[in-house]
């Protein structure tokens, strides 16, 4: 089989054998006979380094080195450099002999020189190779527009992406391997084994892959051999990427070839756009399904396990379920980075038994666990710090507490764990709680005044201990409130709140007395403080201040 028939088109060797070339000597070069040969150009002025392009067959009469043969020795390196396929030189009438040293040096590039016979006609010569050349490329072109319709073929027909790697598998005669966003790789049944012999479903990780593709070319190293790999990225959704990977396992890669892959890539992207589509409207049922389940708008069990069904997430009636909420302590994900979290949770969650299920209730990501919480305590910390490195592809920003609702037996009673759950997001919201894992029983004497009712004692109540604090700061811009939360926060140490609120301790002591006669109190009488206290907090509670982080907290009057 001929370098063209496999595929690598016209080459310097094929030269030889052509009409109009008939009786062409290699003077020097013949390791490099095999390089493609993809145009023509006439050599005849002393400048042409600035004009030739790679893959080039240059012929000349040797003209412009009439007077200096051996300056082609010069030019030779050049040429090289440029990527000039061969140098073709009509002797006998400007030029000899083509001088020793000049074949020397296109010896050790490997560079061919060849001696064209003196009644060579160098526009026949050109007409010759560009049509050799364009037979090819026509060849060419036909072998990859097949190659894409069989490929798009199967796609219509409604075969999956290992069908499809399959059969490029075929085509290329090389291991076929697709790397998604959320680290799944994606394989041929032919080539799974191998991939699984070789290790790599270890191997890959996307960051390596990002190094790589922007090299476009890498290598693996498989036991004792270096394999060569070609990656291509593939753009998904919200800015995510896969990657199409080949290895050169069996053969080299041609060109048609690495077109091939490249047309490839355009059909797994419109697959993954058309994946992403179905799986935009399966997210849609999941979550009103998961929505009407934690607020309690499904009636019977058997309506819950018929929903469950139709939307693919079965309910393990054996087990037990927790409702879980992330409160993010700081800066908060945006709507569209909410959602992308959720779905590289639910992808991640594919890999997976389905024991964890994902939503969004009211711009809060809402976790259902159908197992025992201290199981799966770690493993969700990394699937959502996971997530949030795939939205920010560096180290995320976003700190997070869980706030879990009580365990519950019956998936009927989902709902008391989600209502547990959301108060208990709300009030370590406002009490300023940090810990990463945040349950009922952590929230102390708040959960009991966060269920007080809303009653005209209450707010006088709160009234007659906050509304002259509240009216003395509106008036004289002091800070009467803010120092009493500091203060009994720094447990009523003085020197303590003083530094906490940058200021002297005097100031302090004389903020301290002004409470003291506008409440007519004595912050040493227990009672007394533990009422002040109490409204404080209620206080707090109304107005979604968070006792922990008061820097530059201010009150503002209504």
């Amino acid at each position: 089989m001929s370098a063209q028939q496999a595929g690598h088109g016209l080459i310097c060797q094929d030269l030889l054998s052509m009409p109009h070339l008939a009786g062409s000597k290699v003077l020097a070069g013949r390791l490099g006979l095999h390089t493609a040969v993809i145009r023509v150009n006439v050599m005849e002025v002393p400048d042409v380094i600035d004009w030739v392009m790679p893959g080039e067959f240059l012929i000349s009469t040797g003209y412009p080195f009439r007077d200096d043969p051996s300056a082609f020795a010069e030019l030779i390196p050049q040429l090289v450099e440029k990527g000039v396929a061969a140098l073709g030189i009509k002797t006998k009438r400007f030029l000899d002999v083509i001088p020793p040293h000049v074949l020397e040096v296109a010896e050790r590039y490997q560079f061919p020189i060849i001696e064209l016979p003196p009644g060579t006609v160098f526009s026949e010569v050109v007409r010759e190779v560009m049509e050799r050349v364009l037979v090819h490329e026509a060849a060419q072109l036909a072998l990859l527009q097949r190659r894409f319709q069989r490929f798009s073929e199967l796609l219509l027909e409604g075969k999956g992406l290992e069908d499809l790697l399959g059969h490029v598998e075929e085509e290329l005669a090389n291991p076929i391997l697709l790397l998604s966003s959320v680290g799944k790789l994606h394989v041929s049944r032919s080539t799974a084994g191998l991939t699984q012999e070789m290790g790599l479903n270890k191997r890959l990780t996307l960051e390596q892959l990002q190094q790589s593709s922007k090299q476009g070319m890498s290598s693996l190293k498989i036991g004792e051999r270096e394999v060569k790999i070609t990656v291509t990225k593939i753009k998904e959704q919200l800015g995510a990427e896969s990657f199409l990977l080949l290895l050169e396992w069996n053969q080299k890669l041609s060109p048609i070839d690495t077109l091939t892959l490249e047309r490839v890539g355009v059909l797994i992207h419109l697959e993954m756009m058309n994946i992403y589509a179905r799986r935009e409207v399966e997210a849609k049922y999941i979550d009103q399904f998961l929505q009407d389940w934690l607020v309690g708008r499904i009636g019977t069990r058997r309506d819950l396990d018929l929903r469950a069904e139709a939307c693919g997430c079965p309910i393990d009636h054996h087990g037990n379920f927790h409702v879980v909420l992330v409160r993010w302590l700081s800066a908060a994900p945006n709507a569209l980075q909410l959602k992308r979290i959720v779905q590289q949770l639910r992808q991640q969650e594919s890999l997976r038994s389905r024991d964890l299920l994902y939503s969004i209730i009211d711009d809060r990501l809402v976790v259902l666990l159908n197992s025992e919480i201290s199981l799966q305590e770690k493993e969700l910390k990394q699937r959502l710090r996971a997530a949030l490195q795939e939205v920010h592809s560096t180290h995320s920003p976003f700190a997070f507490s869980f706030c879990l609702g009580k365990m519950v037996t019956s998936a009927e009673e989902v709902n008391e764990s989600y209502l547990q759950a959301s108060n208990v997001y709300t009030i370590s919201h406002i009490c300023g709680m940090a810990q990463e894992w945040i349950s009922y029983d952590d929230l102390g004497i708040y959960k009991i005044l966060y269920l007080l009712p809303q009653g005209r004692e209450l707010t006088k109540f709160r009234e007659e201990w906050i509304a002259p604090l509240e009216t003395y700061d509106w008036k004289h811009q002091s800070s009467l409130i803010h120092t009493l939360l500091t203060y009994f926060e720094q447990h009523e140490n003085v020197r303590k709140t003083a530094q906490k609120l940058y200021t002297h301790h005097n100031t302090v002591i004389y903020r301290l007395e002004r409470v003291k006669e506008l409440l007519g109190v004595d912050l040493q009488d227990a009672d007394d403080r533990l009422q002040l206290q109490i409204a404080l907090k209620l206080y707090a509670m109304d107005n979604d201040i968070m006792l922990s982080d008061r820097e530059g907290f201010s009150i503002q009057k209504v």
